[in-house]
């Protein structure tokens, strides 16, 4: 038996064995099938990531522009002069503000990417593949 200073047991090292394995390329090819479905889900995950980000951003800016409408509405009601009367827009005046925002959202440049963590993911993704290809 071993004791350290203050008395207490310590276990004595054990002896190191080695195991055989049975098909070791089978196994191989086992784990990094496991490792290409973890990466994978991690890619899908990055994805839903970005996509909430884009929701919240977007959700965001909706917000500010509805509260700067409703700025701009109450200054020029206040400006206007009362009246009872109301008019209604035309149907086809409607349609033709629906079509210039659809226009406006096709006009908008992408933005480049950088490098992302979904990025980093498929390269990964793509080693092990090949490596996968080299087991077979």
């Amino acid at each position: 038996m071993v004791f350290d200073k203050r008395g207490f047991k310590v276990k004595e090292k054990e002896d190191v064995y080695f195991v055989g394995l049975k098909e070791p390329n089978s196994l191989r090819r086992n784990i990094l099938e496991s490792t290409r479905d973890i990466v994978d889900a991690m890619k899908k995950f990055e994805r839903f990531k970005r996509v909430r980000e884009q929701k919240a951003a977007e959700i965001e800016r909706v917000k500010a522009d509805i509260s700067e409408i409703s700025k701009l509405v109450a200054r020029l009601k206040l400006r206007l002069p009362k009246t009872k009367l109301k008019v209604k827009l035309p149907k086809h005046e409607k349609a033709h503000e629906k079509k210039r925002a659809v226009n406006k959202k096709e006009t908008e440049k992408p933005k480049k990417k950088e490098m992302t963590e979904l990025d980093k993911l498929e390269s990964e993704l793509s080693a092990i593949e090949s490596k996968l290809k080299s087991i077979s």
